[in-house]
């Protein structure tokens, strides 16, 4: 009898020490999900707002370098971009760069340091195809990060990722504070540019169509509310075709296309063919995982003009 009240007490303790390390999991990953939303804004007084997603991986966050973009462009259009646009606003969370509130769409709001990422294009394109509408980016992009861990979804029946959480922490609390501030705001549509990191075994690259399916619906199913009448346009892209770099690219490619062929509301841009490039910045030494200058600002354009197919 003392043997078993012996087991059961030791068996007790294990079961509260699971529970223990699940519940300091459950703590930390809710700690995880914290950001700033100052406030930044006039009182909005009803005014009409398009609100755009924008999330992924490094080159979404942003590292190409803003010192290649001053030498490729005019002097006037670089000033422009340095400015910033009037009716495109962003709050941002590249990597460990963040705005803190809405600030007008300029450059360097990337990853890295003296970088930018696609909202510079995005914004210029907007503000190009509507330069009466007011725009509201909402930025949330990680480098290095996977859609089959950090990005994971609840639908795909696992570790639901903090980064899909933060995401729509960070997406909802802007939409509250847009209605807070009297802005009649709808999301129309979300850009994604991400799939790199898991390109690196045939097991993720392969999962890649599952996980973005029920990472659309889920993220289309939490912000439900927020969005237009027709619902929220998933627009993706490409990933680079550089095997060195991203040995199953071609896979993850085309989960991304099947993807896109499950619904006239999913779009995805062949990056490839359009020919946006990786391997002419930095001069003599160029880094394959990103895009150049000039390719990342095309990607902000091409994005702009998918979501305009959508615009209400």
């Amino acid at each position: 009898m003392r043997k078993i009240i012996i087991v059961c007490l030791i068996a007790a303790g294990i079961i509260l020490v699971c529970l223990g390390v699940y519940i300091g999991i459950r703590i930390w990953q809710e700690n995880q999900i914290t950001f700033t939303i100052e406030d930044t804004l006039p009182d909005g007084k009803g005014q009409k707002a398009t609100v755009i997603l924008l999330g992924g991986q490094s080159n979404a966050s942003g590292c190409s370098l803003d010192e290649y973009l001053r030498k490729n462009v005019p002097a006037e259009k670089y000033a422009e971009y340095e400015n910033g646009y009037d009716n495109v606003y962003i709050n941002y969370i590249s990597g460990s760069h963040v705005s803190n509130g809405f600030v007008k769409c300029a450059t360097l709001q990337g990853e890295l340091d003296g970088a930018f990422g696609p909202e510079l294009g995005l914004a210029e394109k907007l503000h190009e195809l509507y330069p009466d509408r007011l725009f509201f980016i909402i930025k949330c992009a990680w480098g290095g990060t996977n859609l089959f861990e950090q990005w994971l979804s609840p639908s795909s029946c696992g570790w639901t990722g903090e980064l899909y959480q933060k995401f729509v922490a960070f997406a909802q609390a802007n939409m509250q504070y847009l209605a807070d501030k009297n802005y009649d705001a709808v999301i129309e549509g979300m850009c994604w540019m991400q799939g790199e990191s898991d390109s690196f075994s045939v097991e993720h690259a392969t999962g890649y169509e599952q996980h973005l399916s029920n990472f659309i619906k889920d993220i289309r199913d939490k912000l439900s509310q927020y969005a237009s009448s027709d619902g929220i346009a998933f627009v993706d892209a490409f990933i680079a075709d550089n095997p060195v770099y991203w040995v199953y690219c071609d896979d993850v490619n085309q989960s991304k296309v099947a993807v896109a062929e499950k619904s006239h509301m999913n779009v995805v841009i062949d990056t490839l063919s359009i020919g946006l490039s990786c391997d002419r910045e930095p001069e003599g030494n160029p880094d394959m995982a990103h895009y150049d200058s000039l390719s990342e600002l095309k990607l902000g354009h091409l994005f702009a003009e998918e979501i305009a197919k959508f615009i209400e």
